[in-house]
Parts: structure tokens; C-alpha cells; sequence
């Protein structure tokens, strides 16, 4: 298998992935409250809401304490004259090479979370697929979008 590629995500990123699953929890611990109050004024037993609150919150507690870290590690990203390489993954390592000549459009997008840290994604899509690059810092992707743009316009003119 060839070498990895060299470059990795913003190390911002792992802020935005832990306050990402702090928000999950709390969603749940909102709809464990609202559901605890609906049952409780039906009449019904909240044992099975405790329950199935525990579990989900135990589940997103594990999925914070080590997906981050893991993802982090993993997630590497190149951009050579012909494609664009992807290699990421908690449990199940994909890599991916995306030829530029398949490249429809390539953008960069923002949320909430990836703003407040300076930081944005970069989307590249083909036909098929689309293939997003995470937390990158807002100048990277920037330039990583118009370096992609520009070497899928000259792939396609080598055809």
C-alpha cells in the first residue's frame, strides 16, 4: 500500500467534535426530561425512560471520550496534480482517490460550530459522490478549494 497522506486537519477540530458531542447529550438529556414528564403524567413507569436515557448517554459518553481522538489521528488528506487522497476512520479505515477529472464542483461550507473556531470544511464532488474534508482553518480551505478547482479545470483540458 503507498504512503499516507501527508496532511492533517485543523487540531481545532477535536474542540469542535468534543463540544459537538456535549450537544448530543444534551439533546438527549432534553428529550429524556420531556419524556419523563410525559410519562410520568400519563401515569405510566419512568423506570424505562431511566433506562433507555442511561444507555444512550453512556453510549454518547464513550463516543466522546474516544472518537475525536481517534477520528483526529486517523484523518489525513493530499492534493496531487491528478486526485485528490482521503484516508480517515474510527473503526473502519477507508481511503479514497478521487481523480480530478471527475470533479463536478468543489466548495467550502460552514456551520455554527466550525465558524466559532475559525474553521471550514471542503466539499469536493464528483457525479456520484461528494467528499467532505473537515476542520480545516478558514485561509486552508479557501485555498484548498481553488487549488482543486483549478487542477480539476486543467485535468479536464488534458482530456
Amino acid at each position: 500500500m503507498s504512503e499516507l497522506p501527508a496532511h492533517r486537519l485543523d487540531p481545532r477540530m477535536l474542540r469542535v467534535w468534543y463540544l459537538s458531542d456535549v450537544v448530543a447529550m444534551a439533546v438527549v438529556a432534553v428529550l429524556a426530561v420531556a419524556a419523563w414528564l410525559v410519562v410520568s403524567h400519563l401515569g405510566g413507569d419512568v423506570f424505562w425512560v431511566y433506562l433507555v436515557t442511561g444507555v444512550v448517554e453512556a453510549i454518547c459518553l464513550g463516543d466522546l471520550l474516544v472518537s475525536p481522538r481517534v477520528e483526529y489521528a486517523t484523518w489525513r488528506f493530499d492534493v496531487t496534480p491528478t486526485d485528490v487522497d482521503l484516508y480517515h476512520g474510527v473503526f473502519v479505515k477507508k481511503r479514497v482517490l478521487v481523480p480530478l477529472v471527475r470533479v463536478q464542483h468543489v466548495q467550502t461550507k460552514q456551520g455554527p460550530l466550525l465558524r466559532a473556531h475559525g474553521l471550514a470544511s471542503v466539499t469536493v464532488s464528483t457525479a456520484g459522490e461528494s467528499f467532505e474534508i473537515p476542520g480545516l482553518a478558514e485561509a486552508d480551505a479557501e485555498a484548498l478549494r481553488d487549488r482543486v478547482a483549478e487542477l480539476a479545470r486543467l485535468a479536464k483540458e488534458d482530456v
